[in-house]
């Protein structure tokens, strides 16, 4: 007997898997995209946590470091650096600690990013299995409602977290996200932590859970109507 039914089989669950985990970094790493390439949002976040007086940078400035950071994070591997006026003295915005922790970030960022690809290759891969192989998009539906269960979970723990603790979940994050002390920065001297003081990080953690929970939401639904007896052209029945 041919063992080729029993490798398509493993195949198949794999692919599953693999689509299950990955739907979730779909949707971190759209979500994080939105947040990352928003210049007005961190002009917004500037004002809001009246930057202009901790920094000594004028709105023109400010913009212009929104937009600095937005192409950094879009762009290739390298360091972010600028030369300001602040408090009337032209300086260089970062300090070499803080370039090289922006060097950090930006490589998380961008690895989120690249999941992000590869997630949607899967996401294609998955439909193809399914109309291909499975002839139904039960599975496909059921898949989704695994994996918006475990993005459930994930946006209920950071959101129950960042309430009741938002420094200790900070902290846990840089902890877990890097290997090295860059990131212990101080206020009153680096203008990494002037422009981005933990009030605004508060704010866009929020963004990103309400975006995440939102889009989560919408597969939840398709997953359910995937479910639903609607019969579809490439297949005969609704049979799993």
């Amino acid at each position: 007997m041919s063992s080729a039914p029993d490798l398509l089989d493993w195949l198949r669950a794999l692919i599953s898997i693999a689509f299950v985990l990955l739907l979730p970094l779909l949707i971190i790493g759209t979500s994080l995209r939105g947040l990352v390439t928003d210049r007005d949002f961190m002009v917004r976040g500037f004002r809001d946590n009246q930057v202009a007086v901790t920094t000594g940078l004028d709105d023109a400035q400010l913009q212009r470091v929104a937009d600095a950071f937005v192409a950094y994070f879009q762009g290739p591997p390298g360091q972010i650096q600028m030369q300001v006026t602040a408090f009337g003295q032209s300086r260089p915005l970062f300090n070499d600690r803080e370039v090289a922790h922006m060097e950090d970030v930006q490589a998380l960022i961008q690895f989120f990013l690249r999941m992000q690809m590869i997630a949607v290759a899967f996401v294609v891969v998955r439909l193809a299995v399914a109309v291909v192989f499975d002839r139904s998009v039960v599975p496909v539906g059921r898949d989704m409602l695994w994996s918006t269960g475990l993005m459930v979970a994930l946006v209920v723990l950071v959101s129950v977290l960042s309430f009741l603790d938002f420094d200790a979940l900070w902290t846990r994050f840089h902890q877990i996200a890097f290997r090295n002390d860059l990131w212990l920065l101080d206020p009153s001297r680096d203008y990494l932590i002037m422009l981005f003081p933990e009030p605004f990080w508060f704010t866009a953690t929020l963004r990103m859970a309400t975006t995440v929970a939102l889009q989560t939401l919408a597969i939840a639904v398709v997953g359910v109507v995937l479910l639903l007896p609607i019969p579809l052209p490439f297949s005969g029945s609704r049979s799993t």
